[in-house]
């Protein structure tokens, strides 16, 4: 074109040249642009994934415990109630009542690795803020809320079993009913005492684990339809 002197075809020619290389490179970078959204997207639909996963798994315990611990309450009340009305010890269920003033042992997973390691990296802030707050009060607050009651309840455990229990020779349950029955006749008013006190105790575990559990419940609900809206 040059040598036929023909500029401004050659010119016309060249800008639709350049024009066409612009557009590849914009629909390129809008390709790229494209990929890592959608990486990103399924980077947070796997974290929601996890996370549900790893709550759902602290939403069984809570069951479990909110289950476990309705039955105490339950038991430990007919039982002050028996003595208070006929002002005698009510042989049902003596040994496990026993038992349960004794227990020391109490478990509770209130450690995530998964949080853990998720609290310590940038992925938690590709989330929503409304989301990260209900997550990190839920796995730093009411979960270890939940801990803490369960120490309580140890620690209450350690001391009727040292102060009470051994010494009126109450921890050995293989004897009978009516043997356990007359030891504790003798010091009735102070088996309540303790009955009382692990039912507070109980009490206290149990409100707790109903705020954790309403919590957990719609932490769940929200991280799900995050997940629905977001796909």
């Amino acid at each position: 074109m040059l040598l036929e002197n023909k500029m401004g075809k050659y010119l016309l020619y060249a800008s639709g040249e350049i024009i066409l290389v612009v557009i590849g490179i914009l629909i390129a970078l809008q390709i790229n642009n494209w990929n890592e959204v959608r990486k990103e997207q399924r980077l947070e639909e796997q974290l929601t994934d996890l996370l549900i996963s790893d709550l759902k798994g602290k939403q069984r315990e809570h069951f479990s415990d909110l289950k476990d611990t309705k039955n105490v309450i339950k038991s430990f009340y007919k039982t002050i109630d028996y003595w208070e009305n006929e002002k005698e010890i009510d042989t049902t269920n003596l040994k496990w009542t026993l038992k349960r003033l004794g227990t020391d042992i109490y478990f509770q997973n209130e450690n995530s690795p998964l949080y853990n390691s998720l609290s310590n990296s940038d992925l938690l802030n590709q989330l929503p803020d409304s989301l990260t707050k209900q997550i990190d009060n839920m796995y730093r607050l009411k979960i270890m809320g939940v801990k803490i009651q369960l120490d309580k309840a140890t620690e209450y455990g350690t001391h009727c079993k040292l102060n009470f229990l051994v010494p009126n020779n109450l921890i050995d349950l293989n004897q009978s009913n009516l043997e356990i029955k007359k030891r504790i006749e003798s010091v009735d008013k102070e088996f309540i005492s303790y009955a009382k006190l692990f039912l507070n105790t109980c009490n206290r575990l149990n409100s707790v684990l109903e705020s954790s559990s309403l919590d957990l419940n719609k932490l769940i609900d929200d991280l799900e339809s995050y997940n629905e809206i977001e796909n």
